[in-house]
């Protein structure tokens, strides 16, 4: 058990933007333990549910996804990092203007790629759009 004590205020964006201090006790009260699970930068917005919207992937800052070569074999392992069953349907859309986007290599994700070491950044006015089956 990691014995650092976290003093957070709530406005930290991350739990190591966090206060911390050495903790004397070697084990936690009862109730007080806490588990921590790490994942991808990934959300979908915009959409009826946490399941559906725009792709965005944070890496310094949330960004969306262009739609270079996306299909729903990508579409899938997004689904399946947000813990949302399979993927359904995914699409593009054009906005007005071309942005900075992330531009995900198809191939790195399907070889297993953590998506953050499939990502460049590029300028387009295409993103891509996901839709998984619901939680589970």
């Amino acid at each position: 058990m990691w014995t650092k004590e976290f003093q957070c205020g709530g406005h930290e964006s991350a739990l190591l933007d966090c206060g911390r201090s050495d903790s004397a006790r070697s084990t936690c009260s009862p109730g007080k333990a806490v588990g921590l699970t790490c994942s991808e930068p990934v959300r979908l917005v915009g959409g009826a549910s946490r399941c559906a919207g725009t792709l965005e992937i944070k890496q310094g800052e949330w960004n969306p996804v262009t739609d270079h070569g996306w299909t729903l074999k990508e579409a899938a392992v997004v689904c399946g990092y947000l813990d949302c069953g399979s993927a359904v349907s995914t699409g593009k859309r054009e906005e007005r203007i071309s942005r900075s986007v992330w531009r995900i290599k198809p191939e790195c994700v399907r070889s297993g790629s953590e998506l953050r070491k499939c990502l460049s950044s590029v300028s387009s006015s295409y993103i891509v759009d996901v839709t998984c089956s619901g939680e589970h």
